[in-house]
């Protein structure tokens, strides 16, 4: 999972970095980055699942309230949490790049159209 979050992290330092006309780095930045969160969302759905299951069991097993089970599933898989919000910004992140190239893409048919 961390290597995974790491090249997610480089990628978007490299957006960071790139030139905002550089449409065909942004295309190979959004093509990997939109690759890595898919195999993120698989990692997610099984730490989902852990946490999912230590709710049932502490709420029909050992009587909790459902929001005392929330609060000790967050403690013991943290990495739902993390998850979430990593892959949140990161999915800002694509929308940012999808909105630079539509713009390139705009100025581009701006510039070649006959009036």
């Amino acid at each position: 999972m961390n290597e995974v979050l790491n090249k997610i992290a480089d990628i978007i330092e490299d957006y960071n970095n790139t030139k905002i006309n550089d449409g065909v780095k942004l295309n190979e930045q959004l093509k990997n980055l939109t690759s890595y969160l898919y195999y993120i969302e698989g990692i997610k759905s099984k730490y989902h699942q852990d946490y999912e299951e230590i709710i049932y069991d502490k709420v029909n097993n050992e009587k909790l309230s459902v929001a005392r089970a929330t609060n000790e599933a967050n403690v013991q898989v943290p990495e739902v949490y993390q998850l979430r919000k990593l892959t949140s910004s990161a999915y800002r992140v694509c929308d940012a790049i999808r909105s630079n190239i539509s713009f390139l893409k705009l100025e581009y048919n701006n510039v070649t159209k006959n009036y």
